[in-house]
């Protein structure tokens, strides 16, 4: 094996039902970014061995996917070129173990049918399915959760990290328009929530009142689908913004206050057509067609953490309209190909 595997991460929008009543419970929606991405060179060498900033942690997801397998670790090189910022809002863990499942099977010359088969082996997906079909195809998706109720798919409200549900059904899977851009902001003194913090936060919030629900799946069905649809991004960035302060996503947004309400208010002041916290943040993305004005809306937001003296990353980010992809490497000179991004990183 000698292949470069690159993935997508994805900006989560919230989850949709966090009441239940209905017999169904998570559904999300969702969109595939190109940047921050995870780059992994993978090649065959006489042990295995792990060359990157965290080489224990992903050991330990090959020797789980291995165990499962009922296989040893594999004899490979793998080489963390570039890597999804944990705990930000992007997925991370979902894309890293996916790439490494892919590439066990391969390796292993391990069939499996689609990616919910390899989301199963890792355990991934079990509350939202966004990242799982952002790694699959890219795009803007939609899910419709899972049953919910004794004897059913989950009978407690708990996040992907700690439910063993399978991917959710997918309702709908549409490119992103080309010209979107999407501008993200990433302080860097704080973290989304994660492990039993975030189990804690799942079921003290627990049930969202159903009028309250209701708010969301039409801002979702009747806003923010047919704004994909039609590539009409006022619409869409209009549902963007009142699904900040509805639903389970209100709880996570009001979670960083004030933050995140002001950077949201930064953004759309700045000309962002919609805003919001991407899952638990702490990143946050501005949504806009051109690449002056996202230059525009990075200057503006970076310019506003710089004066609280926030550390922060901000930048530009294309749509990811394909998911992953595997490039055989011919020579181990060969480096992963840079990201078109319009503007300058900061």
């Amino acid at each position: 094996m000698n292949v470069r595997i690159t993935t997508p991460s994805r900006l989560h929008f919230g989850l949709i039902d966090f009441n239940g009543n209905l017999g169904r419970i998570d559904g999300g929606s969702g969109v595939a970014i190109n940047n921050p991405r995870n780059v992994l060179s993978i090649k065959s060498a006489k042990e295995f061995h792990v060359n990157g900033s965290s080489p224990g942690s992903i050991e330990k997801i090959v020797k789980d996917i291995c165990d499962r397998l009922g296989k040893p670790l594999p004899d490979l090189e793998i080489t963390i070129e570039e890597e999804i910022p944990a705990h930000a809002g992007f997925g991370s863990k979902t894309q890293m173990c996916l790439a490494l499942a892919y590439a066990i099977c391969k390796e292993y010359d391990i069939q499996y049918n689609g990616v919910e088969a390899l989301a199963r082996l890792v355990g991934r997906g079990g509350t939202s399915g966004i990242g799982v079909r952002a790694f699959d195809k890219g795009g803007f998706i939609l899910d419709c959760g899972h049953s919910f109720g004794k004897g059913k798919e989950k009978d407690s409200c708990l996040p992907s990290s700690a439910s063993k549900a399978k991917p959710a059904p997918m309702v709908l899977r549409c490119d992103i328009p080309e010209d979107w851009r999407f501008i993200l902001a990433m302080p860097l003194n704080d973290e989304g929530s994660h492990g039993q913090s975030e189990v804690e936060i799942f079921q003290s919030s627990f049930p969202i009142d159903e009028v309250e629900v209701g708010r969301v799946c039409r801002v979702v069905l009747m806003q923010m689908v047919p704004g994909i649809l039609e590539k009409d991004i006022e619409t869409f960035g209009a549902a963007i913004n009142r699904l900040q302060q509805i639903g389970f996503k209100n709880v996570e947004v009001r979670l960083k206050l004030p933050l995140v309400p002001n950077l949201l208010k930064v953004m759309n002041e700045a000309g962002s057509y919609g805003s919001g916290m991407s899952s638990f943040g702490p990143t946050v993305y501005g949504l806009t067609n051109n690449n002056k004005s996202a230059r525009d809306i990075q200057k503006a937001v970076s310019g506003y953490l710089d004066d609280l003296g926030i550390a922060h990353k901000c930048w530009i980010a294309e749509p990811n309209n394909h998911g992953m992809w595997v490039k055989k490497i011919a020579g181990e000179k060969e480096a992963a190909p840079p990201i078109p991004i319009p503007g300058e990183q900061t």
